[in-house]
């Protein structure tokens, strides 16, 4: 199999990572527009030290060194199998290097953009073979997070789904389905988890460190403030009008509205600079926001049971899907158990009340049993 990666950004050198790792006898041409020279170094790097280590034969290392290239020639994409988009966030720009490459590629090559948050019929409108042309999409970082989004058009050939799905297999991960207004559905339900937790500490009256505190239970690895750290301000804070599910849109709103505040008021765009910036600006309330956890449950829980509703896929793998991306100690089902539905719908109709937004507004009870049975 030959792989091209076009953009070798943070996202698009952890897939290029995961690939080149897991599928010891795959080629791979990466399009680098700024550091192909630079970065075919560090690659040769890390193969001696493998070869040094023992961790490569000399017959494993010999294929390894000669089974990727870094250009910025999008012709040399010629002969790929798949092609995986990994630029920045901009329509303009994805477009323009989908059109070089369909010219590069052939009819049978697919083509996959690993947007979050841009439409995906848009990016391929004016690619011709659109039964090939999907979303392959990966949470950063890569290796800490087990599901890879499909996002699949209307004109998306099964077969073609089929490839990718075995192709993400491969390398370990788990593939998901999504169509329509769900594409990128796990990002949204992600990026739902802190507008959330940003309403949560405005109504508490409480730090973003006291927030991250008390959910530490729920997420063990990486409180809401701590993804957003991670993620970062300028990717975050984007345009809810990105996300389609409609019921969703006013919280989103709202929290892009803070994050875009905290932007104006000079917190970097870049990652792992959110937390530090808040800390400089917050001084511990010693407010009580004991029922954190309840209330950023209920909100995870009735998105769950809203889209396990709407979800064509096997639930199971939803609910799981949704589990390992937002880092959640334990199963849907298990805190469903644990806060009881009187808790759980209390804490939703307190919520809905108070800000009008659909996020908060539940399915009967009986939905939920069956969504958690």
């Amino acid at each position: 199999m030959k792989i091209g990666i076009v953009g070798y950004g943070k996202m698009g050198k952890d897939i290029f990572s995961l690939f080149f790792d897991k599928l010891p006898d795959a080629q791979f041409v990466v399009i680098d527009l700024f550091g192909a020279e630079e970065n075919t170094a560090a690659v040769m790097k890390t193969l001696g030290k493998s070869l040094k280590r023992k961790k490569l034969t000399e017959e494993q290392y010999e294929f390894k060194k000669d089974s990727f290239l870094f250009t910025d020639d999008t012709s040399a994409l010629s002969g790929c199998d798949v092609v995986i988009e990994a630029v920045f966030e901009n329509m303009a720009a994805k477009k323009e290097l989908f059109a070089k490459a369909a010219k590069a590629v052939s009819e049978d090559c697919l083509l996959l953009t690993n947007t979050s948050s841009l439409d995906i019929a848009s990016v391929f409108e004016d690619i011709p073979g659109k039964e090939r042309c999907f979303g392959l999409h990966f949470f950063y970082p890569v290796k800490l997070t087990g599901f890879v989004e499909l996002n699949i058009l209307p004109e998306t050939a099964q077969s073609n789904a089929e490839k990718a799905a075995q192709l993400v297999k491969s390398a370990g991960k788990k593939p998901i389905v999504f169509s329509g207004e769900y594409h990128i559905y796990l990002n949204q339900i992600l990026a739902c988890m802190v507008s959330h937790a940003i309403y949560l500490r405005e109504s508490f009256g409480v730090t973003a460190a006291e927030l991250n505190k008390s959910l530490e239970e729920l997420f063990p690895v990486a409180a809401p403030f701590d993804v957003l750290d991670s993620v970062g301000l300028g990717l975050m804070a984007g345009s809810p009008d990105n996300f389609r599910i409609e019921r969703n849109k006013g919280l989103l709103g709202y929290g892009c509205e803070k994050m875009n505040g905290w932007l104006a008021d000079g917190c970097p765009k870049e990652t792992m600079t959110f937390l530090d910036f808040m800390a400089e600006r917050e001084s511990a309330s010693g407010n009580d926001c004991g029922k954190a956890a309840l209330y950023m449950a209920a909100l995870i829980l009735n998105e769950t049971v809203n889209a396990a509703q709407e979800y064509s896929g096997d639930k199971a793998v939803l609910l799981e899907a949704v589990q390992d991306t937002l880092g959640l100690a334990e199963s849907p089902a298990y805190y469903y158990d644990k806060f009881g539905a009187e808790k759980l719908f209390e804490a939703l109709d307190e919520l809905s009340a108070k800000t009008g937004f659909g996020s908060y507004v539940r399915k009967d009870k009986a939905i939920w049993d069956k969504t958690f049975a």
